[in-house]
Parts: structure tokens; C-alpha cells; sequence
């Protein structure tokens, strides 16, 4: 049975992994493909905001695939699928098979587990990981449960609440292995010791980003409401929406019920879940009071406690005396899975931003004339760069300078990085004049011709 639920996890994960990529994933591509490994060590990541392994890695990937969509975006399918097997192993240890196969295909056919899984980002490393440092907590094997905590911390940062809330449960419930906790704690913050000077560096640069563009600061995440609210919402039926916001509400209330039923009995049997509530509740509320502090918080950055939320549904689910309430509460739940995930992977309008139609539709556009791109902000390229062949991109200091006769704005992100749409104003007044308008699922390109 898991392995019928993996193969199924792996064919879902393939479908629609072709579309476009958007502006992380191609920062995340062209870092490992064009530097080398020292430079992504010493050049790049002090000027980033995660740690190094997950582009380390994916550099050996690339060596090996090659750096296309598909090829690079593999990795995390493969980090993602070992994931659902892990869920399966602490499922089974915790509790029975049952559970852990049920947790399993949950995983497997979860649409915000899926979405990650297809992204070329650190996000499926490091749930695959946080889930293997709380199967190593469960077995008590503390070698690899520091090897691995140190990986995930050299993965991303925000799972440091996770190692904090699992130290903490270990000393409260786990006393008798007070001494391997403790060594547990120093041997990881020695193997992390060396990143301290990067990590102090980028704090510099974060503070940086903050005084210089200070929407950008405030779309990286703070805790309120409505981003606390998005955690439960985005955890059952991923990154689809409606513009209805009426209809949308209505939805996921209606969605939310089976996993609020298995939710609550999972609650009421605390002595047998408390673990799991201890790596899905500790990040959450950590996180949530960084976040009122600093940028940060999201529902995505918290990915590492989904299988957490999976394990304790599942729990709740087969836990349900009732035998008929128990099988409406099980497949409501996969049919949620199966629903969103379905309408996430067939409907182009909830893939990622289309940088390649865009630049398809610029050269195709552009032949034959003196053509360049002019983007508002200088961090915005990669996608541009990743899949443009012959139209440069140019600064407004340029334009004057040289006889274009067509300039495609990039308006990608342009109430965060130009809110007075400066950019736009200054191409106008030298000459220029807009005669077509387009979006790409979120890029959107605006085309202007010189009137002289």
C-alpha cells in the first residue's frame, strides 16, 4: 500500500511541473547552475536571506540533470516524495500502520504539500528534514538527530522554532534523556557555529532591504490576523483562491469541517498526540511572535509542521467510533485533497507567474526592431534572464542615450519597488508612448514605442 501511495504522490507531482518559473526559482537555478560552490557560499548567500545547503544541493542535482525546469524542479519531487514515506515510519511507530498509511496518502494527495513539492526551493528540503530530526526525536537516536538538525538549519532558518519546541517537549516529557538533549544542543550549535559570520551579514542586509524598500520588508510576512488565518485556510486547500471572496469563505468553511472533526478528537487524545501537537503548535506560535517583530511570517514559510497537521488528522480520523461518520470524515478529507490539488494543477491561472510566455511574447514582438526591456528594480532579472535569448534589458539612464524604437516595461511587482511609478513617468516624458498592455499570470508588460 505505501508503495502504490508514493507512486501515486510521484505522478501528481509530475503533472504541470513544466510551467514557467517564477522569479525565486530562477534566482534559485541560475545561482547554482552559473556559480561555483565557493561562490555560492561566500559571494551569494550573504547577500540572501536563507542558508546555503538547499542551493548547494541543488547545484549536484543540476550537475547530474541538467537546469531546466523539469530537471531542476525534480529534486523537489524526489525530497518531497521521501517525505510522505517518512510520514508513513512515524505514523507507524507512533501510533499503527493504518494511521501511518493514511497519513501517507493524505500527505501525498495534499494540494500545499503538492505545490512545494513542484517548486525549485528550499521548502520540500527542509519539511523532508524537520520531518526526519522528529522521527529520529521518536526513536531516540541522537547522532543522526543532530546530523539532521544541523542540515536544517543550514537549510532555512524559521525551523529553529521546531528544534526549540521539540527540546522543550524532550525535557518535559523525556526526562530520563535530560544529558542527550543537552548534547543534542551543543553538538548542533557547533556544527552551525561556522555560518554565524554569513548569518550576522545577512541580518545587515535584511535591515538594509528594510530602510530602502520597505513595502518589499512588509510583504516578506507580519503576524496579523489575516496571516494567521491563512495558515489553516492554505494548509487545507492550497494556494487556489477566488476573486468572490463570499464564495471562497463559503468553501473552505464547508472544506474545514471534516479536518476540524479529526482535529478535535486528535486534541482530546492529547497523552497519545502530544508530540504532534508540540511540531505543529510550537513553530506556529514561536514564529507568529517573531513575526510581530520582524518580517517573516508566513503560511508557506511553515510548511515543516504540515505533516504534523496530516499525522494528527489522520489520528483523529481513524480514531472516530462511528464507523460511518469515520469513512465520510476520511474520504471528505481526500476528496478536499483531490479537489484543490486537481483545480491547482489544471487550471493555469493558479500556476506560478508565466516569466517564459511573457519573454516569448517580447522576442516575437521585438524582431526586426531596436527593442530592450527596462525593469523597475534591479532584483526582479532572473526569470527575464533565465529564459530571454536575444532582447537586452537596460536601465532608464540608457534609453536617452541610445535610439530604441520599442521598450517593454516590466511592471512585475511595481506598487512594492516604484510606488510612485517613477520609472514609468521618466520613459513617457523622453519619448516614449504605451501602446499595448498585458499580464502573464502576474508579469505584467506594458509596451511603448518612441513617438519621434
Amino acid at each position: 500500500m505505501i508503495f502504490l501511495i508514493l507512486i501515486l504522490g510521484l505522478i501528481l507531482r509530475f503533472v504541470s511541473l513544466n510551467q514557467s518559473l517564477w522569479l525565486d526559482e530562477a534566482t534559485s537555478i541560475l545561482t547554482a547552475r552559473d556559480l561555483t560552490f565557493s561562490d555560492i557560499l561566500t559571494k551569494f548567500s550573504p547577500g540572501d536571506f536563507h542558508p546555503p545547503l538547499y542551493y548547494l544541493m541543488l547545484k549536484v542535482w543540476m550537475m547530474m540533470l541538467g537546469s531546466s525546469e523539469v530537471a531542476a524542479r525534480s529534486l523537489s519531487v524526489v525530497l518531497g516524495i521521501s517525505t510522505i514515506y517518512i510520514v508513513f515510519l512515524i505514523g507507524k511507530k507512533l501510533f499503527n500502520k493504518n494511521i501511518g498509511l493514511v497519513s501517507a496518502l493524505f500527505l501525498a494527495t495534499a494540494p500545499l504539500h503538492l505545490y512545494y513539492s513542484q517548486e525549485a526551493r528550499m521548502y520540500s528540503m527542509e519539511t523532508l528534514l524537520a520531518t526526519i530530526v522528529v522521527y529520529f526525536v521518536i526513536t531516540k537516536k541522537f547522532l543522526w538527530l543532530t546530523i539532521f538538525s544541523a542540515a536544517l538549519l543550514y537549510t532555512d532558518y524559521l525551523p529553529v522554532f521546531l528544534l526549540a519546541s521539540l527540546v522543550v517537549y524532550l525535557i518535559i516529557y523525556e526526562k530520563k534523556y535530560i544529558v542527550y538533549v543537552f548534547g543534542w544542543i551543543i553538538a548542533t550549535g557547533v556544527i552551525f557555529l561556522p555560518w554565524i559570520p554569513t548569518l550576522l551579514t545577512q541580518i545587515q542586509s535584511g535591515v538594509g532591504v528594510r530602510q530602502n524598500a520597505p513595502l518589499w520588508w512588509q510583504t516578506l510576512g507580519r503576524t496579523d490576523l489575516k496571516e494567521l488565518a491563512l495558515v489553516p485556510v492554505k494548509f487545507i486547500i492550497g494556494r487556489i483562491s477566488s476573486y468572490n471572496k463570499i464564495f471562497y469563505g463559503s468553501i473552505v468553511a464547508v472544506a474545514a469541517v471534516p479536518f476540524f472533526i479529526t482535529l478535535i478528537e486528535s486534541l482530546s487524545q492529547f497523552s497519545k498526540t502530544k508530540l504532534l501537537w508540540w511540531w505543529l503548535a510550537g513553530p506556529l506560535i514561536l514564529s507568529s511572535l517573531f513575526g510581530t517583530i520582524f518580517s517573516g511570517f508566513s503560511y508557506f514559510r511553515l510548511i515543516f509542521i504540515l505533516p504534523a497537521f496530516y499525522l494528527l488528522v489522520a489520528y483523529g480520523g481513524i480514531s472516530i467510533n462511528q464507523k460511518v461518520l469515520k469513512l465520510i470524515v476520511i474520504g471528505g478529507i481526500l476528496i478536499v485533497n483531490i479537489i484543490a490539488s486537481s483545480i491547482y494543477l489544471f487550471n493555469p491561472r493558479f500556476h506560478r507567474e508565466d516569466w517564459r510566455k511573457a519573454v516569448i511574447w517580447i522576442e516575437e514582438n521585438a524582431r526586426q526592431k531596436t527593442a530592450a526591456t527596462l525593469f523597475i528594480g534591479n532584483g526582479q532579472r532572473e526569470a527575464y534572464h533565465y529564459y530571454a535569448k536575444f532582447v537586452p534589458d537596460v536601465k532608464i539612464e540608457d534609453i536617452s542615450k541610445n535610439k530604441f524604437n520599442v521598450i517593454y516595461l516590466m511592471r512585475y511587482a511595481q506598487p512594492i519597488f516604484d510606488p510612485q511609478d517613477e520609472v514609468r513617468y521618466k520613459l513617457e516624458n523622453i519619448g516614449f508612448e504605451k501602446t499595448v498592455e498585458w499580464d502573464f499570470n502576474g508579469v505584467g508588460v506594458w509596451k511603448y514605442e518612441n513617438r519621434y
